[in-house]
C-alpha cells in the first residue's frame, strides 16, 4: 500500500497596517517541505478581496490564514495536517497575547471560550481549512473588516471545525493605543453590527475611524 502523502498548506498572510518587517516572522514557513508562504499587501483592496485572491494563486491543498502580528506555534503545520488527516475540514488555533497583563489574559480568555463553544475564532488565532472546504463554503468575500468571521461561519457548514489547544500569540497593541476596555467595546460593536446587517463601509468606520 503507497503511503499517504502529507497535504502542502499554503500560508497566507496579509499585511496592512503593519510595522516594517511584520511578516519576517513567517519566513520560516518558505523553506518547509511541503509548505509555501503567500504575503498579500492588503492595502492594494480590501483584505477579504486580497485573501481570495492569494487563496486562487495558493498551490496547496490546505490553507493557513493568519495576521502578520500573530505567531502561530511552533509546529503549526504539523498540527494542521494532524486534524487534516484525522477528518477536520477547517480550525483554527487558540489565542494568547504577547507579553499580556491581567487585563489582556482575561480577554484571551473569554476569546477562547467563544472559540471553543460557538466555533467562532477570528483571524488573530490563525484559521486553516482544506482547499474544498474553502470552495465550498464559497471563499473570502470582498470585505474590508469581518472578513474571518464571516469566512469561518461559512466554513462551520462544510464539514467538522476543531479549535486546538495550542495558541497563536497576537500583538496587544490596539489594545494598548486605545485602552483594553474602549477597544473591547469597539469590537463588540463591530460584531454586533455585522450580525445585524450594518454596511461594511460602516462596520470600517466603527472600528478604524475616520481614515
Amino acid at each position: 500500500m503507497l503511503a499517504s502523502v502529507a497535504p502542502m498548506i499554503s500560508v497566507i498572510v496579509p499585511i496592512k497596517d503593519e510595522p516594517p518587517g511584520a511578516a519576517a516572522s513567517f519566513e520560516r514557513f518558505a523553506s518547509m517541505p511541503g509548505a509555501e508562504l503567500i504575503v498579500v499587501d492588503a492595502r492594494e483592496g480590501t483584505r477579504g478581496a486580497c485573501l481570495a485572491r492569494a487563496a486562487c494563486e495558493a498551490r496547496g491543498s490546505v490553507f493557513f490564514f493568519v495576521h502578520a502580528d500573530s505567531t502561530p506555534p511552533e509546529n503549526a503545520l504539523d498540527l494542521i495536517r494532524e486534524e487534516v488527516t484525522r477528518g477536520a475540514a477547517a480550525g483554527a488555533f487558540s489565542l494568547a497575547y504577547e507579553d499580556a497583563d491581567p487585563p489582556m489574559r482575561w480577554i484571551a480568555w473569554w476569546a477562547n471560550l467563544r472559540s471553543r463553544l460557538l466555533r467562532l475564532p477570528y483571524g488573530d488565532q490563525g484559521i486553516f481549512c482544506r482547499r474544498d472546504a474553502y470552495e465550498a463554503a464559497g471563499g473570502f468575500r470582498p470585505l474590508p473588516i469581518c472578513d474571518d468571521l464571516d469566512l469561518v461561519r461559512r466554513l462551520r457548514g462544510a464539514g467538522r471545525f476543531v479549535i486546538r489547544p495550542e495558541v497563536t500569540v497576537t500583538s496587544a497593541r490596539r489594545y494598548r493605543a486605545r485602552g483594553p476596555l474602549r477597544q473591547v467595546l469597539r469590537v463588540w460593536k463591530v460584531v454586533g453590527g455585522y450580525f445585524l446587517g450594518v454596511s461594511p463601509e460602516r462596520l470600517e468606520r466603527w472600528y478604524y475611524g475616520s481614515r
